[in-house]
């Protein structure tokens, strides 16, 4: 029975690509437990300032080494980093250092997730279908119109999503008061499913939304038109209108073959789309897991930087993971092993 599962082809790829993001995911995580080691300064340090002079002086200093115990930063790094393991393993991360002690860090990051998916997962595939819809009406009907569509699509593919997210604020939310310019809800408001709290949690997402989307809709219609034209001048479709095949029915399989390569491409928009999305979090104030990651890197919260960053990892390699998969089952020659 085994046999038979590792001699097939797709199965051999699937085990391939387990293999190697298992190795990706063991040589990120050690360079996330050591990479805030060696930045400068200690969390402790920043929580505790024992005075020189002052009456408290030596309670301060005893409370400091008490907290490195408790925390276990008093230990070798090699102790350390078995007991981030350990962590790791058993999904206990912890709690936080100084954010809202002693809140847990997976309840932190819980709270905050769901804020950025909603970001990331709307602004991938909206873009994907559209924009690859605008690139290949460009590339079969042309127009004024479609080509139109098409430039502005590409320019906007090369504008950096923070400085774009800022213009938009100062047009949208600053001049033209259109949307909110900064945070999720009005003041005031606690999350909860009432008519009230969704608009305003709305009102406040279009704007990082539409900067996404326009900034990402580019890139996408480029790679379509590139391709429905490149299979336009294939021989198969050329064969197919002398043989006297509607032009709809010869683009449909042109359209077949060019969006296997944009399939390929939604790894890197994947893995792009989370870093972008983390920067835009600070510029909007959405409160999503790059904000929290952003607050944790400056007071030097190891627990919570070694939780937002695993999140995001298990994001980064499931989504590419599934995204492999399905490319997998889109072309037949993966599906064959490369056998014809």
């Amino acid at each position: 029975m085994l046999r038979g599962i590792f001699g097939h082809p797709f199965a051999r790829f699937l085990i391939k690509k387990v293999i190697f993001y298992a190795i990706v995911t063991f040589v990120a995580l050690t360079f996330v437990f050591l990479i805030p080691r060696l930045m400068p300064g200690d969390p402790v340090d920043m929580m505790v300032h024992p005075q020189p002079g002052s009456p408290w002086y030596n309670d301060m200093l005893i409370l400091r080494e008490n907290m490195r115990e408790y925390f276990g930063l008093n230990k070798s790094l090699f102790d350390q980093y078995i007991a981030f393991w350990g962590q790791v393993f058993t999904l206990n991360l912890g709690v936080s250092y100084p954010y809202l002690y002693p809140s847990s860090v997976a309840s932190i990051i819980m709270a905050r997730l769901p804020y950025t998916l909603m970001l990331v997962i709307p602004v991938l595939f909206v873009s994907f279908f559209l924009g690859n819809w605008i690139g290949a009406k460009a590339a079969y009907t042309g127009g004024k119109l479609s080509e139109a569509v098409y430039f502005f699509s590409v320019f906007s593919n090369r504008l950096p999503s923070f400085w774009f997210g800022m213009v938009l604020v100062f047009i949208l939310a600053g001049r033209l008061a259109l949307f909110p310019a900064y945070g999720y809800a009005a003041p005031g408001m606690l999350p909860s499913w009432n008519f009230n709290y969704v608009n305003s949690l709305l009102m406040h997402y279009l704007l990082p939304f539409i900067t996404l989307m326009i900034v990402y809709l580019g890139g996408w219609a480029t790679g379509m038109r590139s391709m429905i034209i490149h299979e336009m001048d294939s021989g198969y479709v050329r064969y197919s209108e002398q043989l006297g095949f509607k032009k709809s029915t010869s683009m449909s399989y042109a359209k077949r073959n060019a969006i296997l390569p944009q399939f390929t491409g939604l790894n890197l928009y994947f893995n792009a789309l989370i870093g972008e999305t983390a920067i835009l979090e600070m510029i909007f104030g959405w409160p999503g897991v790059g904000r929290t990651m952003f607050d944790a890197v400056f007071s030097l919260d190891y627990p919570l930087i070694f939780g937002v960053f695993i999140v995001i990892l298990v994001i980064v390699i499931l989504g590419n993971f599934l995204i492999d998969t399905l490319y997998g089952f889109l072309d037949p020659r993966i599906r064959a092993g490369g056998k014809r």
